[in-house]
């Protein structure tokens, strides 16, 4: 029986010592479906078969290195067959750092970790704005605190055109921090928030995702 939803959460090659993506994508995946219609998947491997008739990837995973493995180029075929057949994509917090260097990634995306120049303060309470973009996403939400890393400086990706949501502010400047666009008939989202569980557990930061993937599977 295929699932609804599939987050491929990050192992091996796939993580970082930072970040603990079995805990989170176990959080993601008691927000955003129902038991028995989410599978949760850690292999470049298993995931094609995991997809048959599922409506949403969810990319929860990370790299500690900044060269391609192989891996990644399997993982961006899979994922284009996904896009092309009218799938949605939720990419999360450290999804920007995994698969350094796949090109179809960061302009799936719409962003990549630069190593050098992105960084996050420190992690804690943290302020996150709303944008004045219409987006039924945000229809009737508004800002939100929220327990986490405040991704900054990222490399956006020329020529990719996104709805930013919502914001952040460091350095005397604004960041986005949570976007939108569509690709033909899929639906696309990035969030940078979701470092660790305590994310998972600002009201604000729930409605969000719930709101998020209602979107992604043209619920909304």
């Amino acid at each position: 029986m295929s699932v609804d939803t599939v987050i491929f959460s990050g192992e091996g090659p796939h993580a970082d010592p930072w970040h603990p993506l079995a805990e989170t994508s176990a959080a993601i995946a008691n927000l955003v479906g129902d038991a028995g219609q989410v599978a949760i998947v850690t292999t470049v491997d298993h995931l094609a078969a995991a997809l048959d008739g599922a409506r949403l990837l969810v990319v929860n995973a990370s790299a500690d290195r900044t060269a391609p493995i192989p891996e990644d180029e399997k993982f961006g075929r899979v994922l284009d067959d996904f896009l092309a057949g009218g799938g949605s994509l939720l990419a999360q917090h450290s999804a920007t750092i995994a698969f350094p260097q796949l090109a179809t990634w960061r302009s799936t995306v719409g962003a990549a970790w630069d190593h050098g120049r992105t960084f996050h303060p420190p992690i804690g309470p943290s302020l996150i704005r709303r944008t004045d973009v219409a987006h039924p996403i945000t229809a009737g939400l508004a800002d939100f605190e929220v327990h986490d890393e405040r991704y900054t400086d990222l490399e956006l990706i020329d020529g990719v055109d996104v709805e930013t949501l919502y914001v952040h502010d460091e350095g005397g400047a604004t960041h986005p921090l949570v976007w939108a666009r569509t690709a033909g008939s899929s639906r696309i989202v990035y969030d940078a928030l979701g470092h660790d569980a305590r994310s998972y557990e600002s009201p604000g930061h729930v409605e969000l995702l719930r709101r998020i993937t209602a979107w992604l599977r043209h619920e909304s």
